[in-house]
């Protein structure tokens, strides 16, 4: 799932990681993990080693749900739609709404199991009816609930949630107004004033993280420019350190050669003088 930041830069390892792993099987995320985890380790890299040994196997139901993330997006798109409509038909209290949509989501919910399960048999790993249930109880709340939607989209689900939100809507289910439905506006009023201002502070707060970012990632351009620097010097330095070694080396078999050469001409001029 995008995001302002990713835009801004590549993803991060762990997260290359954590697609790759929750992409896989339930039955081959371990290994797969624990070898990242000595990749990372054997590399220096403890900080991504710890990152990668926490993250969770993923239930059959969790599994299948990633999966549907990634082959099904659009679908899963649709239904998150239909989901923030809900939210909204039932925030306005609108009746008609509601029925129809509520119908609109029975029909989409049985859509997205039935397509969950045919994935699943797809890829090998078909669901147990347990499994179905958890994803359909799933599937429902994340109708009810835009968070719990976003963490689906992402595809790293470890396991399923409870149902939440709204729930099943009633078709007979139509809100009566009452003398107490202006107090309720007024506090559906100060509700949607104090979320937009929260809307404002996060984005504020985003805003800040770009530019935190943007910044980092030049401090570390910078960083890997100058490391890149001394790796160049010390590759010289190192170079240059063997030429001194070879040269140090053909000093010392010259000094051997003289050596030898002077012990020779010391006993010529010893066995000279003895002939005389």
């Amino acid at each position: 799932m995008a995001s302002t930041l990713g835009s801004i830069v590549d993803a991060a390892p762990i997260d290359r990681i954590a697609d790759e792993l929750y992409a896989l099987p339930p039955g081959e995320f371990v290994a797969a993990r624990d070898a990242h985890v000595r990749l990372a380790t054997e590399r220096g890299d403890k900080a991504l080693a710890k990152q990668v040994s926490e993250l969770r196997k993923p239930t059959a139901s969790a599994w299948a749900l990633n999966l549907l993330a990634r082959e099904g997006a659009s679908d899963l798109a649709e239904a998150v739609a239909l989901g923030e409509e809900l939210r909204t038909a039932q925030e306005e209290l609108r009746g008609g709404a509601l029925r129809e949509l509520g119908a609109r989501r029975r029909a989409v919910l049985s859509t997205l199991v039935r397509r969950v399960e045919a994935l699943a048999r797809e890829a090998g790993q078909p669901l147990g009816p347990d499994a179905v249930q958890q994803v359909r109880t799933t599937l429902a709340a994340a109708l009810a609930d835009a968070v719990l939607a976003a963490r689906i989209r992402a595809g790293r689900l470890v396991k399923p949630v409870e149902q939440s939100g709204f729930g099943p809507l009633s078709e007979t289910a139509v809100p009566v107004r009452d003398d107490l439905a202006p107090r309720r506006e007024q506090r559906r009023e100060r509700r949607l004033t104090k979320a937009r201002e929260d809307i404002d502070a996060a984005a504020a707060d985003v805003r800040k993280a770009d530019t935190a970012v943007i910044e980092a990632e030049q401090a570390l351009a910078e960083r890997e420019e100058h490391t890149a620097t001394l790796r160049a010097e010390l590759r010289r330095a190192q170079q240059a350190e063997q030429e001194a070694a070879n040269q140090v080396a053909k000093a010392k078999r010259r000094a051997d050669t003289a050596r030898d050469k002077l012990a020779t001409a010391e006993a010529r001029m010893t066995e000279l003088r003895g002939d005389a």
